[in-house]
């Protein structure tokens, strides 16, 4: 019998050369590939360097999240910051592998939004005013001009844009309720996140500077979460509409939806291979919370 170590290298090479190999089209949906076996509480997974990478928070503590990074095709993990000393969750990372951007604890009520430059080994952040205050789910354009996220001002929760070097803020929404997890369009010109402005949880979308707001979704229940394709041509979001956290997918124009997941447990955080055909999320299995990667309809 081979070895341990052995079977365990053997596993991750063949994990990568899967992950890296393109899927013909038409290819029927295979099993979900488990990407973390572990069972830690895990969110906000994400696609880095062509999809080589992923990185994602996990609860290392009872009171702390830290992100990590993981490489594909040896499924090595590494902390993004050791030397972070505080909770850090939610990243984000830009198309070019340049910057990272993550929600960072500054105090037991406060959080920053932190832009890390991995050139120049600097970070930047966005400070929230005193008291209770809190940025939430940032993502970059594709340009890495702008840096989305979202932020409780006034009792209201509103989508906001601020450089990679968090030089200004502009406010790009103004809307009852809360509005969050903006994701940028492949091209950069439109914005879709969730919001609660009509009631419950909807996907919306908006353009690049926040007019033209118009709602895809229409349900009785939560619709969180969206993601552009690759190619712009489909939105994977988390949806409530039948019983469970479940992943879906909606054409920009609100039409073609189709369910990806089934499963009786939850399904959440979905983002997007380079190749189009393929999401990582978390899920929920006999209570454990790991990462898998999921072909799409």
């Amino acid at each position: 019998m081979m070895p341990t170590a052995d079977r365990r290298r053997f596993l991750a090479a063949l994990l990568g050369t899967l992950l890296l190999l393109p899927q013909p089209r038409g290819a029927r949906p295979a099993e979900p590939i488990r990407l973390t076996t572990d069972g830690r509480l895990k969110a906000s997974p994400m696609f880095v360097n062509q999809s080589t990478e992923l990185v994602f928070a996990v609860l290392e503590t009872p009171q702390r999240y830290r992100i990590m990074r993981m490489d594909l095709a040896s499924g090595s993990e590494q902390p993004l910051r050791k030397e972070a000393a505080t909770a850090e969750f939610e990243p984000a990372g830009s198309r070019d592998g340049r910057y990272y951007a993550f929600v960072h604890q500054r105090g037991v009520l406060s959080l920053s939004l932190a832009i890390l430059d991995t050139q120049s080994n600097t970070l930047a952040e966005v400070l929230p005013p005193a008291g209770f205050a809190g940025m939430r789910s940032p993502a970059f354009a594709p340009d890495n001009s702008t840096v989305l996220y979202s932020f409780a001002d006034g009792g209201r929760q509103q989508i906001f844009s601020t450089t990679v070097q968090a030089k200004g803020t502009k406010q790009l929404t103004d809307s009852p309720g809360v509005n969050n997890w903006p994701c940028f369009s492949p091209n950069g010109e439109q914005i879709v996140f969730g919001s609660s402005r009509d009631g419950n949880f909807d996907i919306y979308l908006m353009d690049r500077d926040g007019t033209g707001a118009r709602r895809l979704t229409r349900s009785p229940y939560q619709d969180i979460r969206p993601r552009f394709s690759p190619d712009g041509k489909q939105i994977a979001f988390v949806s409530h509409r039948n019983g469970n956290s479940e992943i879906y997918l909606i054409r920009p124009d609100g039409t073609d939806l189709q369910r990806v997941t089934h499963h009786p447990e939850r399904d959440d955080y979905p983002d997007w291979h380079t190749d189009g055909k393929r999401l990582v999320i978390l899920s929920e299995r006999e209570g454990q919370h790991d990462l898998y990667l999921v072909d799409i309809p």
